[in-house]
């Protein structure tokens, strides 16, 4: 295609404006090793801290003593604390239910799998086993 012919305009921009192979237009792109909002959450929920619990001093993270002090308003009747804990202990029911309902799904799945692969297998034997027969016979 020679430059006379090639058609510059919206989305055709001149050849030596290109990107060349292998260039992006953002050389210099997200700088390795930066991490985004939901990374740097994470990792700070994550964090270890010290709480004292009748007593004795234990080591949790910042997640679990969250959830801990609001189940414990819940507990004490903060209707905030049960309304926002409320739909995550009914999905977490729901959850169990359909994990146990999968599991058995797919435990008689598997099952009915190697039987089937068994009485093939047995079949497979018992064919080759003729045909080592009639191999003899010849």
């Amino acid at each position: 295609m020679s430059s006379e012919s090639y058609e510059i305009g919206y989305g055709k921009p001149p050849k030596d404006h290109q990107f060349k192979p292998g260039e992006s237009g953002n050389n210099k792109g997200r700088p390795k090793g930066s991490k985004n909002t939901y990374t740097l959450l994470n990792e700070i929920l994550n964090q270890k801290i010290a709480i004292k619990e009748n007593g004795e001093t234990m080591r949790i993270s910042k997640k679990v003593a969250i959830l801990m002090q609001l189940v414990n308003k819940g507990v004490k009747g903060d209707i905030r604390a049960i309304q926002t804990l409320f739909p995550h202990l009914i999905f977490a029911d729901m959850k169990e239910e359909e994990i146990r309902k999968i599991l058995t799904a797919l435990n008689t799945d598997d099952r009915a799998i190697i039987n089937t692969y068994l009485s093939n297998r047995d079949n497979l034997e018992i064919i080759a086993e003729d045909e080592d027969c009639e191999a003899d016979d010849l």
